[in-house]
């Protein structure tokens, strides 16, 4: 049975693969869905988005709370939420920008496949020096 003061929130856990980021009772939730920003308040009806790079706003008692995420999916059911992402970096208002940035840095696929594609092309280079 739910007490008076759950029953207006929402129970929210944040996970990446390597650990548990946030977990406990909230107001408020802004998510960054692929499909746009999305609120959400306790009694919400129940949703799945997918996640793209950006902040989780959370309110707890007034006070914010900025996580920010890189990818991922989000679940509400009830008064529980999920938030499982790759990688998520608790930080301040001030700081909100810097971490998308470096999230978007260290997650860009596109630079991921030029590092490794550079690498391909530098031990062929060394295969063609090679006298047999």
């Amino acid at each position: 049975m739910e007490t008076k003061d759950n029953k207006n929130r929402i129970n929210l856990t944040v996970a990446t693969p390597e650990e548990l980021v946030f977990e406990g009772d909230v107001d408020f939730i802004s998510i960054p869905a692929k499909s746009g920003s999305l609120g959400v308040l306790p009694r919400h009806v129940p949703v799945i988005a997918q996640l793209k790079t950006g902040i989780l706003k959370l309110v707890n008692d007034g006070k914010p709370v900025y996580i920010g995420v890189c990818r991922g999916y989000f679940e509400l059911l009830g008064s529980k939420a999920y938030v499982l992402t790759e990688r998520a970096i608790i930080t301040d208002f001030e700081s909100r920008e810097n971490i998308i940035v470096e999230l978007k840095k260290k997650h860009d696929i596109t630079q991921e496949i030029t590092e490794e594609t550079r690498k391909v092309v530098q031990a062929l280079a060394g295969l063609k020096n090679l006298k047999l």
